[in-house]
């Protein structure tokens, strides 16, 4: 199974290091499990980024630097590049489990997945793990209304990977036209197609770091909102049903856990 991971980046010189090691890293890579395929998308960066790339010198690492339209354009342009059976991104300064593509490719390879998220978390800036939460069953219907916009029920991109028979769908040249909420216009177009199913793990969590594109929540909640359409009674009702099961019942069904005693990964109904 071959792994595409995108970076976009624009002088993260002090942030890359990080990212760059947890996806060359990784244990299923490094056993030859997987193969991988990591591209670099630089926006042409001013500060020292490419002299440190070149550092590392990876033969699965393609680095290319050219100036951009913004980090959803560099994203898209590395995504049509990609080859593998499985997809992701992660920015600069976040980073995923050693073991994440291992836990990845033993769901995937059942063949009943095409989507995937794990557990959401957060690093604080000293890279310790300050937040963990189990998202609840994420509904195909509730994407196109930006129901999943707000904090408690957000897709955590940095955890989330998905299959190149998905993949071959996205419309990115509108993907391109993004400056906050890429990543939501990403997942209406996957619930377009499958489900996005859970997995008690650890994948991979979000950085805080100051002055990130992500704290312009005002912006992001706009470009939601253009590219979805107005929640009915229902759907709203149906998401207060979930956070009120999410919120009192954590250990619910409808997931992906790992039996020891067979020692795999199992879907849970």
């Amino acid at each position: 199974m071959k792994f595409s991971i995108v970076t976009p980046c624009y002088n993260a010189a002090p942030y890359l290091p990080e990212t760059l090691d947890s996806v060359l890293n990784q244990t299923a890579v490094r056993s030859g499990r997987v193969t991988l395929e990591y591209w670099l998308m630089d926006g042409g960066s001013t500060d020292n980024t490419l002299e440190l790339l070149t550092e590392y010198n990876h033969p699965n690492l393609h680095i290319h630097s050219a100036k951009d339209q913004g980090m959803y354009d560099a994203l898209a342009q590395g995504f049509a590049q990609t080859s593998g059976d499985v997809i992701a991104y992660v920015n600069a300064g976040d980073f995923y489990c050693p073991h994440a593509f291992a836990v990845v490719s033993a769901i995937m390879e059942t063949g009943q997945v095409d989507w995937l998220t794990g557990y959401r978390v957060i690093y604080n800036q000293h890279s310790q793990v300050i937040q963990m939460d189990l998202p609840y069953p994420y509904r195909r219907p509730l994407f196109p209304y930006g129901l999943y916009n707000q904090a408690w029920c957000r897709v955590q991109q940095e955890s989330t990977f998905w299959t190149q028979k998905v993949h071959q769908n996205l419309d990115l040249e509108t993907l391109k036209s993004w400056q906050y909420a890429g990543d939501y216009f990403l997942w209406c177009q996957l619930a377009k197609q499958t489900e996005l199913q859970v997995v008690r793990s650890y994948l991979g969590g979000f950085k805080r770091q100051p002055g990130q594109l992500s704290e312009r929540r005002d912006l992001y909640h706009q470009e939601v909102a253009q590219m979805t359409q107005p929640a009915p009674l229902e759907a709203k009702l149906q998401q207060t049903w979930d956070y009120c099961r999410w919120r009192w019942q954590k250990n619910y069904h409808r997931v992906w856990r790992f039996n020891s005693n067979i020692d795999q990964w199992c879907w849970y109904k």
